[in-house]
C-alpha cells in the first residue's frame, strides 16, 4: 500500500530521472523523453551501482519489466512491448530495453457532476488545465485535477465534501478511457464571528480592513485579503489567522484573528548620491500609531547640495483604512541650482481613496508661499492651489522589473479671486512603460507632457514653471539647464514640458546588465518648441537594495560639448 502511494506521488510531481552511479549503465531506445524519464524514476534498477551484488542486479533486471509496463500505463501507454537485455562488461553491468510504447490510450469521455459545478460556483478553477476528450490519458493529472476539483469546492466552504465515485475506465482494445467524478458536497459553510486582538487599535478600525461578514458564504480568499490588509497596515509585526474548529452542527466558519503590534516610533538614517544632487542624507521619524484611532505621525529631514527640506505630515484613516486617508502637511524647502533659487513654505491638506484597477485618486488644498529667483526675475508669490492626482503603478519590484507601468496625471490650478498672486491651471502627466522581449532583453519607454495655462509667466513663481534636464530627464544635460530664455541670455522656465525617452538593455551576466538610450524634448513657452537630444550607453547592477544605474550620455545638439556622467538609485518604477 506504501509502495502504490508513493508511485502515485512521483507520478503527480513530474516523475524525475534518477541518475545512475558511475559505471553502471541503463540504455532506452524508441521512448519519448517524458516516458523514458518516468520510466527510470520508478525503476529501482536505475538507482542500483557497479558495487551491487550480481544477484541484486540480476532480481532487480527481471523485477524491470513490471516497472516499466507500470510506468508507461501510468503515462497512458496500455500496449507497450519491449526487448531486455543486460550485459556485463568489465565487471559492471548495462541494460538495455528497446520498447514500442503503442498508441496511446485518449480520453474518449469525462463525465463531471453537476453537484461539481455547484461547489465551484459554475466555474471550476483547479490548478491545473480540465481534462478534455480526446487528450492522452495521463493518470498522474488525473489524481492532480481530481484533487484541485476537491480542493476548490473546500476553499468555497464546502468542508464536508467528498467523493461519492471517482474512477478512470480504461478499455485497452479500443485505446479509449473514460473519467468519472461525482462528489457529494455537502452543506456550504458560512462565516462565523471574527473576533480580533483588542487592545491595539479601535475594533471599528480593525473591522475596516476586513470584508467578511457573518452569515455569508466563506470563500477561502476574503481570508487572504484580510491577512495581506493587516499586513500592508504597519500596525502589526506578527498576523495569524484561524478559522479552527468548524462548528460542524451550524455549518460555520470562526475566524479568529491573533495580532501582536509593532514598533510604534520607528527612526531612520539614509545617505545616497545622484549626480543631479550630489550627495544626499535623510533623517526620519514615524509614529505608526498615535493613538488607538490609528492615527500617523511622519517628520522627514532631507539635505543635498541643490535642496533642503524640512516636512512633518499627519495622517488618520477614514471609514475604510485599506483606501481612504486623510492628511494635514507642512513644510520648508530651499532649492539652488545653476538656473533658480526659491525658499517655500507649504500647508496642505489631502484626501486619498484608492480606485479599481490599482489607481489611487488624491485631492488637494496646499497653500504655497514662494520666495524666488529665475533668470534676472526675483519675486515672492503668494497661492492656494487646488489640485487633483491620479496614479497608478503596477509590476513594481525592488530589483529588476519584467514587465509594468507608471501612469500619474495632475491637474492643479488657483485663482486670484480665491488669494492667489495670480491665476493659472496646469496639467501634469507621465508615464513609464517595460516590456521584456526575453529573459535578457527588454524595453523601456518614458514620456512627460506638461501644459499651463495662465495669465502671465512673469508671475508664476519658479516651482510652478517647467524645466528639463538631468538623470530623470534628458541625459546628457545637466539639472533643469533646459528651457526658454530670458532677454539676457539665462534660464527663465517655460509653460509647458515634452519630453520623451527609449532605453534597450540587456542583461550580459547575473545582476548586470548593459544598456543605450536616446532622450528628447525641452520645456518652452507657446508652441515654440525646439528638442533637445541626448544619447548613451549605460551599466546596471541589480543589487540587494535596489538597481543602480551608470550612464554615460552626449547631447546631439552640442557636438563639441564633453560626455556627461549620470549616477542614479531606485527602483524602476
Amino acid at each position: 500500500m506504501q509502495l502504490k502511494r508513493t508511485i502515485r506521488e512521483l507520478l503527480m510531481t513530474g516523475c524525475l530521472a534518477c541518475p545512475l552511479a558511475a559505471g553502471a549503465d541503463l540504455v532506452f531506445s524508441g521512448l519519448a523523453p517524458e516516458l523514458e524519464a518516468n520510466a527510470r524514476a520508478l525503476m529501482p534498477l536505475a538507482a542500483a551501482s557497479c558495487d551491487a551484488s550480481p544477484s541484486r542486479i540480476q532480481r532487480l533486471y527481471r523485477d524491470a519489466g513490471d516497472s516499466l509496463q507500470r510506468s508507461l500505463r501510468a503515462m497512458g501507454y496500455y500496449n507497450a512491448r519491449f526487448k531486455a537485455d543486460i550485459e556485463w562488461p568489465e565487471g559492471c553491468w548495462v541494460a538495455r530495453f528497446d520498447v514500442d510504447p503503442g498508441e496511446p490510450v485518449r480520453l474518449a469521455e469525462v463525465r463531471i457532476d453537476a453537484a461539481i459545478e455547484q461547489a465551484t460556483a459554475g466555474k471550476p478553477e483547479p490548478a491545473l488545465a480540465p481534462l478534455v476528450s480526446g487528450e492522452i490519458l495521463n493518470h498522474g493529472r488525473y489524481e492532480a485535477y481530481k484533487a484541485a476539483l476537491l480542493n476548490d469546492a473546500i476553499s468555497r466552504g464546502y468542508f464536508d465534501a467528498r467523493y461519492k465515485h471517482a474512477e478512470v475506465l480504461v478499455d485497452r482494445q479500443a485505446n479509449t478511457a473514460s473519467v468519472v467524478l461525482e462528489l457529494d458536497a455537502g452543506e456550504q459553510y458560512r462565516f462565523g464571528e471574527v473576533i480580533f486582538t483588542q487592545g491595539i487599535i479601535k475594533d471599528s478600525l480593525l473591522r475596516g480592513y476586513s470584508d467578511i461578514r457573518s452569515g455569508e458564504t466563506y470563500q477561502s480568499a476574503a481570508i487572504d485579503d484580510l491577512y495581506e490588509s493587516l499586513r500592508d497596515s504597519s500596525y502589526f509585526s506578527s498576523i495569524s489567522i484561524s478559522t479552527e474548529p468548524l462548528d460542524k452542527q451550524a455549518k460555520t466558519v470562526p475566524v479568529q484573528v491573533e495580532l501582536e503590534p509593532g514598533p510604534r516610533r520607528v527612526y531612520s538614517v539614509g545617505a545616497g548620491f545622484a549626480t543631479d544632487t550630489g550627495p544626499q542624507g535623510k533623517i526620519s521619524f514615524v509614529n505608526r500609531r498615535v493613538n488607538d484611532k490609528g492615527h500617523q505621525l511622519e517628520s522627514r529631514l532631507f539635505g543635498s547640495e541643490i535642496k533642503s527640506e524640512f516636512s512633518t505630515t499627519y495622517r488618520w484613516p477614514r471609514s475604510d483604512p485599506r483606501s481612504e486617508w486623510y492628511s494635514l502637511s507642512g513644510g520648508f524647502l530651499h532649492e539652488e541650482t545653476d538656473t533658480s533659487e526659491n525658499d517655500t513654505s507649504k500647508l496642505g491638506l489631502t484626501y486619498s481613496k484608492a480606485r479599481s484597477g490599482s489607481w489611487l485618486e488624491t485631492r488637494y488644498i496646499d497653500f504655497l508661499s514662494e520666495d524666488f529667483i529665475i533668470g534676472d526675475e526675483a519675486g515672492s508669490s503668494d497661492l492656494l492651489l487646488l489640485g487633483f492626482n491620479w496614479e497608478s503603478v503596477r509590476g513594481r519590484e525592488l530589483s529588476r522589473t519584467r514587465n509594468g507601468r507608471r501612469l500619474s496625471l495632475d491637474v492643479r490650478g488657483a485663482s486670484d479671486s480665491a488669494g492667489s498672486d495670480t491665476s493659472f491651471v496646469q496639467l501634469r502627466a507621465n508615464a513609464k512603460w517595460i516590456h521584456s522581449f526575453s529573459d535578457f532583453t527588454r524595453v523601456l519607454v518614458r514620456a512627460r507632457v506638461g501644459m499651463t495655462f495662465e495669465d502671465s509667466l512673469e508671475e508664476l513663481p519658479a516651482s510652478v514653471r517647467f524645466l528639463a534636464g538631468g538623470d530623470q530627464s534628458i541625459r546628457g544635460y545637466d539639472f533643469e539647464e533646459l528651457g526658454p530664455v530670458g532677454a539676457s541670455g539665462r534660464i527663465i522656465g517655460g509653460e509647458n514640458l515634452l519630453e520623451a525617452s527609449i532605453e534597450i538593455e540587456k542583461l550580459v551576466r547575473d545582476q548586470w546588465a548593459v544598456a543605450g538610450f536616446v532622450d528628447t524634448g525641452s520645456a518652452f513657452i507657446g508652441s515654440d518648441f525646439e528638442a533637445s537630444t541626448g544619447v548613451g550607453v549605460g551599466v546596471r547592477w541589480y543589487s540587494p537594495i535596489g538597481p543602480v544605474r551608470l550612464d554615460f550620455a552626449h547631447p546631439l545638439d552640442d557636438p563639441d560639448r564633453s560626455w556627461r556622467i549620470h549616477i542614479t538609485l531606485g527602483p524602476d518604477l
